[in-house]
């Protein structure tokens, strides 16, 4: 399994706008500047991540954006499916399944992997990644 290019400037960007979520909202500029991401990719990106409900943009000359709800309350797997739909591990894994195989011995062991990924996913907030940043990082 791998990610997206987007989902990982998803994941990026947000944890950006997360840091700014107590003083309000963060200018795109901001938020490439800070983390080195690229401005029109990102642009499409957020505007991916405001339909989905997790960030809500600000208009006009000083707008940006700004997260719908709390940081703890904002899991990497709701920012990942935005962007990427349901997460599968492989073909097996997809809903419905797109394996063709009926009688696979590794079927149970990706069924394990799968739902590993996304209680760990779930459970981690983008809260969870701000913590995890070394201080020297964070302005």
């Amino acid at each position: 399994m791998k990610l997206s290019t987007a989902a990982e400037l998803a994941i990026k960007g947000m944890t950006e706008v997360a840091e700014h979520y107590e003083t309000g909202h963060v200018n795109i500029e901001t938020i490439c500047g800070a983390r080195s991401l690229p401005r029109q990719y990102l642009s499409k990106i957020f505007n991916t991540l405001t339909k989905a409900g997790l960030v809500t943009p600000i208009r006009g000359k000083h707008g940006g954006y700004t997260l719908s709800r709390d940081p703890s309350k904002i899991t990497l797997l709701q920012i990942i499916e935005a962007i990427e739909g349901p997460l599968a591990v492989n073909l097996c894994q997809h809903t419905p399944s797109q394996c063709s195989a009926r009688d696979c011995n590794t079927r149970q062991v990706w069924k394990d992997i799968q739902r590993y990924v996304r209680q760990r996913l779930s459970a981690t907030t983008l809260a969870d990644c701000m913590a995890a940043q070394p201080a020297t990082a964070r302005k």
